[in-house]
């Protein structure tokens, strides 16, 4: 996950990028991870459980969805994808592309492997 979630080539709200869960399972994660964090991104109670996380967050559904770690943004493509999937563009695994590029977590965040 980017460090600072307003630099994510997505977050331009003008033209965000959509998220995919097309990479396929991220086998670091189960079954039912992956269906929670699908289920989540459509969720009507969405921005009352981001700001149960960070109460200064904006109600931006681009913004919204990192806060509650709900996707990831490739560091090597700009994908946006699903926590619990690989990239769609690249195929790489949430872990091993941050040990490519290891970055904090932005603040606020439920991070999920933090154990990677």
């Amino acid at each position: 996950m980017l460090s600072d979630p307003a630099a994510a080539p997505s977050m331009d709200s003008r033209h965000p990028i959509p998220w995919s869960c097309a990479g396929g399972p991220d086998p670091d994660y189960s079954r039912a991870d992956r269906r929670e964090h699908l289920a989540a991104l459509t969720d009507p109670g969405l921005a009352a459980r981001a700001r149960a996380v960070d109460e200064h967050c904006e109600l931006d559904y681009e913004r919204m969805i990192r806060v509650l770690d709900l996707v990831w943004d490739c560091p090597d493509d700009g994908a946006v994808n699903v926590t619990g999937y690989r990239c769609s563009g690249c195929g790489i695994s949430r872990a091993l592309a941050r040990r490519a590029r290891p970055q904090p977590p932005p603040p606020g965040s439920a991070d999920r492997d933090s154990s990677t």
